[in-house]
């Protein structure tokens, strides 16, 4: 983006990349560093911060909801990105959608998951809505940054966790502790990814190199996701190559229980708070409208092309 963003702008707009290993920032402390100004942008995603709002949730990643394009649609042409800008405006924020994973998988486990019953106890890393739901099946979910999610499955802290997908998990190194890999990412069906702007900052920016800037991120979102398609797909080849490691699907009961479980998980977090509930709204009001569309689009094609 850097690089980019400075040709675009004929040098006259820079950004200096600071990455995790050279700040003492955690990944969960981010928002209010950019909040307060001590740094002016961060790379992060939505639902690290359902603490000050559960409406937060619905511009990173909805358990059995958006898919990508849903997502882009939604928040381009369904109002979403409005109710996003407020969100953060109220915090002195900017956000911007800054990429999407498509598709995720369903995360590692250093044991097998047999059935619904052995989900029970399970210490995982599913952050967001995407924990919730794990909950009210029995597992006790946690949020970790990512430097933290290798040590704590290596020395018991957790028996799984989710990252992404098989190209961020195969750098990350996770095939070389947990021997089992679940299929599909039915908590995080469409993962938007985030630029967070200082306000004053934003506001001091020509309409020139904001037109820039979002003419970026907008384009982010569908070329990270093109990425990661291509990625992941060699990515699969070479964790299918490692003989221990056993990619499987979720078994039928616990994916039936999630998906049961996951409308009255997600009004739950929602009551109480007004503009949650509007977002929540907004929300389902689009995805069941893009619903009745791909009932004759996307699923009609998949059925066609595997018959």
């Amino acid at each position: 983006m850097a690089s980019k963003v400075k040709a675009m702008s004929g040098g006259t707009l820079t950004i200096e990349v600071v990455f995790a290993n050279q700040t003492k920032l955690s990944a969960l402390q981010l928002f209010d560093a950019v909040a307060s100004g001590e740094i002016d942008m961060a790379h992060s995603t939505a639902y690290y911060w359902t603490s000050r709002s559960s409406a937060f949730n619905f511009f990173s990643t909805v358990p059995f909801g958006m898919m990508a394009v849903e997502h882009y649609g939604w928040l381009r042409h369904g109002g979403g990105y409005a109710l996003w800008h407020q969100l953060c405006a109220q915090r002195g924020v900017v956000p911007m959608p800054c990429g999407n994973t498509g598709v995720q998988m369903g995360g590692w486990m250093t044991k097998p998951i047999t059935s619904l019953a052995s989900v029970k106890g399970l210490k995982i890393r599913y952050p967001g809505l995407g924990g919730e739901i794990f909950k009210a099946l029995g597992a006790q979910p946690v949020t970790l940054p990512a430097v933290d999610i290798k040590p704590a499955l290596l020395d018991g802290r957790l028996d799984g966790a989710e990252w992404v997908a098989p190209w961020s998990d195969l750098e990350m190194g996770l095939q070389d502790v947990c021997d089992y890999y679940y299929a599909p990412g039915f908590h995080e069906p469409g993962h938007t990814l985030e630029l967070l702007i200082n306000q004053s900052l934003w506001n001091k920016l020509s309409p020139s190199h904001r037109a820039i800037m979002e003419s970026y991120c907008w384009g982010e979102f569908t070329e990270t996701q093109a990425h990661f398609y291509a990625e992941n797909a060699h990515a699969l080849d070479r964790l299918r190559a490692i003989k221990k490691l056993q990619i499987l699907r979720f078994p039928n009961d616990v994916v039936k229980e999630y998906r049961k479980k996951t409308p009255d998980v997600i009004r739950s977090v929602v009551e109480g708070d007004a503009f949650s509930r509007t977002v929540y709204e907004s929300y389902y009001a689009y995805l069941r409208q893009q619903l009745r569309w791909a009932e004759l689009s996307d699923r009609a094609y998949w059925q066609a092309r595997y018959i």
